[in-house]
This record gives C-alpha cells, sequence and structure tokens, in this order.
C-alpha cells in the first residue's frame, strides 16, 4: 500500500492503438502524470512486475486477447492499483464483468477525453486517501500497541490536543475527557505532587538550560481510586521564532516497578531489625550467665552463714537466720528468671521432640508473672494433672506463649481488675491454648495487619512477636488465629495431636536449656 501511495503518479496505458496512445499520453503526461504505454497483453504484464503503479487504462480488446483476463492479472500483481476500463466496444455484459472484477471505472472511448481525465484523477485520489487512511489506522494500532499514554498539548494553556488509547487502559478515564476538560489531567494528580509538575511543565522552566527534553515521575489517582505513578518524558516544540508552541511526550505506568523498591526497602529495614533482635538476644544470653554465676555464688555464702550459726549456736536479737533463708530463696527465685530468659532467647533446635503443652504453658505464664509490670494481673491458669503431649520445638512453643502473654498483660493495663486466662484442651485432632484478656480489644481498622512484620500499636514495640509468633506455629502444622471485641481479645494455638504420641505418663523429654 505505500508503494502505491509512493507512486501515485505513475500510469500504465495499455492499448493496441499506437493513435490512441500517443494522444493519452500526452494528455495525461501534461495532467502530471508519469505514463508508461503498452500495445499488448505481455507488455502489460511484464510492466507490472517491474513498476508499481497507481492507475491503469485497460482496453478490452487487445489483437483478439481478452482484456477482462488481463485485469484478473493485473489485479493480482498489484491490488492495490485502480483499474480504468477504456472501451470502444463496450457492452452491458462486459461492463459488469469489469466492475464486478473489482475495476474502478468503465469509461467508453470517446473524442472529448474529459471524463477519462476526471476518472483516472478520481483513481488516483482514492488510492491516495486509502494509502493515508491505512497509514493512520497502523499509526493508531501502534499508539495503542505501546503500554504507554502518548499524548500532545498546547502551550502556554497546556491543553491537550491528542492523547492515545493507552489512557483508558491505565488510568481508567475515557480519552475525550482529557481534551474536552481543561482541568482534567490537573485534577488528577496527587496534591503532594502538584508543585513539582507546575515548576517542570512551564515553558520557563522547560527551557531554562536549553533543553528541550525532560522526564518526570509523579502520582495520579485513577478512576478506581488507585495510586498510579507516571513516568512521564516530554519534548518541546518550538515555533518559527523559537517560542514555546506544543509539548509532546509520553507517560509510563511505572506503579509495578515503584511497589517492588518499596518493597524491597522494608525488607532491607527488616533485615535491620532481625540484626539487632539477634544481637540483642545474644546479648542478654551472654548476661544471664555472666548473672548466674554471682547469684549461685550469694546463695552459696548465705548457705555457709546458716551453717556457721548453726553450728556456733549463738543467740541474736534479730531473726539472722530467717533472712538467710529468704536471700537463698529470693536467689533460687533470680536463678529461676535468668535460666528462663536463656531459654527464651536460645536458637531453637532445627528437630521436634515431644513435650508436654501443659508444661510449656506453665513455664510460660512463670516467666510472664516474674516481670513487674505485669504482677498487677491475675493469671487464671488451670494445672492439670495430666501431661498433654505434641509434637514440636519446646524453646519456640514457649517463646509463642511468651509473647502472647506479654500482649495480654499490655492490653490490659488500663483496666482496674486485668484478667488473663489460659485454657488448654483438646479438640478432635488438635490441641488447642487459648489466652484471654479483658483489654480493650483490637480496633477493627487494625485486624488486618495484626499478623504483619514489624507492624505494632505499641509506643515502644517493634511488631514482630506476632509474625514470628504466627511462622513458628505454622512450622509445626498448626495455625494461629484469633478473635476481638471492646470485651478483650482471645488468642488461639492450635497444635495437630498424633496417634504416635509417647504414653501420658512418661516425662517429657527436653533439650538441655543449660
Amino acid at each position: 500500500m505505500s508503494n502505491a501511495a509512493a507512486a501515485q503518479s505513475n500510469l500504465l496505458i495499455v492499448d493496441d492503438e499506437p493513435n490512441q496512445l500517443l494522444t493519452l499520453r500526452d494528455i495525461f503526461e501534461s495532467e502530471g502524470f508519469q505514463v508508461c504505454t503498452c500495445q499488448s497483453y505481455d507488455e502489460a504484464m511484464e510492466q507490472c512486475g517491474n513498476q508499481v503503479f497507481a492507475v491503469a487504462i485497460l482496453d478490452l480488446q487487445l489483437h483478439g486477447q481478452d482484456g477482462i483476463g488481463l485485469l484478473r492479472q493485473m489485479q493480482q500483481l498489484q491490488p492495490a492499483m485502480r483499474v480504468i476500463i477504456h472501451t470502444g466496444y463496450g457492452s452491458f455484459h462486459s461492463a459488469k464483468d469489469a466492475v464486478n472484477l473489482g475495476a474502478f471505472a468503465y469509461v467508453e472511448k470517446s473524442y472529448d477525453p474529459a471524463e477519462l481525465i476526471l476518472r483516472v484523477h478520481r483513481a488516483a485520489k482514492d488510492l491516495l486517501s486509502e494509502a493515508l487512511s491505512h497509514s493512520e489506522q497502523k499509526f493508531r494500532e501502534l499508539l495503542d500497541d505501546v503500554k504507554a499514554i502518548v499524548w500532545e498539548c498546547r502551550l502556554p494553556q497546556r491543553r491537550f490536543t491528542f492523547v492515545s488509547q493507552q489512557a483508558e487502559s491505565i488510568l481508567g478515564f475515557p480519552v475525550h475527557r482529557w481534551i474536552d476538560e481543561p482541568t482534567f489531567w490537573d485534577e488528577r494528580i496527587v496534591e503532594e505532587d502538584r508543585s513539582r509538575y507546575e515548576a517542570f511543565f512551564t515553558a520557563d522552566a522547560a527551557r531554562a538550560d536549553g533543553s528541550r527534553d525532560g522526564d518526570l515521575e509523579l502520582r495520579v489517582v485513577a478512576s478506581d481510586g488507585r495510586i498510579v505513578w507516571l513516568h512521564i518524558v516530554t519534548h518541546l516544540v518550538l515555533d518559527a521564532d523559537g517560542n514555546p508552541q506544543m509539548l509532546r511526550g509520553a507517560m509510563f505506568d511505572v506503579t509495578h516497578q515503584k511497589v517492588s523498591e518499596q518493597q524491597l526497602r522494608d525488607m532491607e529495614i527488616q533485615l535491620e531489625h532481625v540484626s539487632r533482635l539477634t544481637t540483642l538476644g545474644e546479648m542478654v544470653a551472654g548476661i544471664a550467665h555472666e548473672i548466674n554465676q554471682p547469684l549461685a555464688a550469694i546463695a552459696n555464702f548465705a548457705v555457709a552463714a546458716k551453717v556457721a550459726i548453726a553450728k556456733d549456736k549463738c543467740e541474736h536479737s534479730m531473726p539472722v537466720e530467717s533472712w538467710l533463708e529468704t536471700i537463698c530463696d529470693q536467689t533460687e527465685n533470680c536463678g529461676q528468671i535468668i535460666r528462663g530468659l536463656r531459654s527464651f532467647v536460645k536458637r531453637g533446635h532445627g528437630d521436634q521432640q515431644w513435650i508436654d503443652l501443659n508444661q510449656i504453658v506453665r513455664d510460660s505464664v512463670d516467666l510472664v508473672e516474674c516481670n513487674p509490670h505485669n504482677q498487677c494481673a491475675e493469671f487464671v491458669c488451670p494445672h492439670p494433672d495430666t501431661p498433654l503431649m505434641v509434637f514440636g520445638n519446646p524453646v519456640q512453643l514457649r517463646q509463642v506463649l511468651v509473647n502472647l502473654l506479654q500482649n495480654a498483660c499490655d492490653a490490659t493495663r488500663d483496666r482496674v481488675h486485668p484478667t488473663i486466662a489460659i485454657n488448654v484442651a483438646v479438640g478432635g485432632e488438635h490441641a488447642r491454648v487459648s489466652v484471654r484478656d479483658n483489654g480493650t480489644g483490637i480496633a477493627p481498622e487494625q485486624q488486618a495487619k495484626v499478623f504483619d512484620a514489624f507492624y505494632t500499636t505499641k509506643q515502644e514495640g517493634i511488631g514482630m512477636g506476632l509474625a514470628i509468633s504466627k511462622s513458628i506455629v505454622e512450622a509445626h502444622g498448626g495455625k494461629l488465629s484469633y478473635d476481638s471485641s471492646s470485651d478483650g481479645s482471645t488468642f488461639y494455638i492450635a497444635l495437630p495431636l498424633s496417634n504416635d504420641s509417647p504414653q501420658t505418663d512418661a516425662p517429657p523429654q527436653e533439650h538441655s536449656l543449660s
């Protein structure tokens, strides 16, 4: 099609009368055409094979050869070429056959060539119009295939004169709104980005460094309320006097890239938090180890003092023996707290074992109760005598329970009678631990995020407890869930039971926590 458009002035005349050929050649050369003449079927086919023609004038009678057959062959070689049948022996049937085969026009020979000239010009114009229409269609298809909004606007008003169809796919608004509504585009820009947009898109700013190209990233609001990041590239068009006339460019949707970049930054922040937590855990373990030794020394000296006093049989006005007994008891309590801290921060073993879930609950409650900030809370925890055996990692499960209990303490801190109830039960194929508090509950807008890493409602929290707890429980084949209301929250730990469970009267075996 493009070749035919480029050759719109090429005209082929096929007639077996030499005088007719010369006459028509002179006429159409004076009309501005590049004319090629042929007297036979074979010559015409040769020319059609070597050169592109916009229009062909074809005589139906060529020394006994069928002009209709030549028409068929010429259309196969050059489908875009307009063929005008020009004959002095016309008939209704020949005209009908020619039109049915796609001839552009059927003109009878006469002394006045005006009609033929008119038909040839119309044929050339029709070919050009079709070529232009085809080019425009291809251009629009190309723009629609490009995953960007191609646009053009007038300066200084910044009124859009063209916007590609991709605008509807990317932002959801119909194209005509960009063009018909003067403030449509400005109103779509997120308010925080409008000042940057204004500074960038003023003509003076665009020409400040002599450059006619630029780019900008900003956020716009799509038809469904989504925030879409667009990377905009522009080219400034100047008029003959060098003044800004038009601005052309493309807008690329880079939302996915921006989201990925933010996720990467969030991951880096998470890794920094994890690194600090790991360091903190190692410090706690080291400090606990160091404190344990002087505590043992204190306990030993207290016992030695009691023995010495007993041997001397000295009578004292003050209850020294009772004080020494209290020192021994409190030292033992401190040792239990430190051992609990060491086991809590200890890296869990990769392998799992049979453990008593009731004992894990008791140990966790004891550890949380040792915190002076939690001593106002009442812990309601039945102590069943029968062990409930589950297969898991004791250090990790203790970590989950301590986190849930500490969260419950924090949630009830403003209550007059803070109460935390812990219950262990068996339901179906699962053991279930529930931790219920009478706090204020979790706000509805926060409930979807409680298990997200680093999401916290506490002023000094880091937001890792529930995220880690959920991962630990799921790694054990269980599920961590909750329900919450204004009367408090309840968290549930469901752990799978197994038919291979050891005898319930067998003592639970745990790894050494020393």
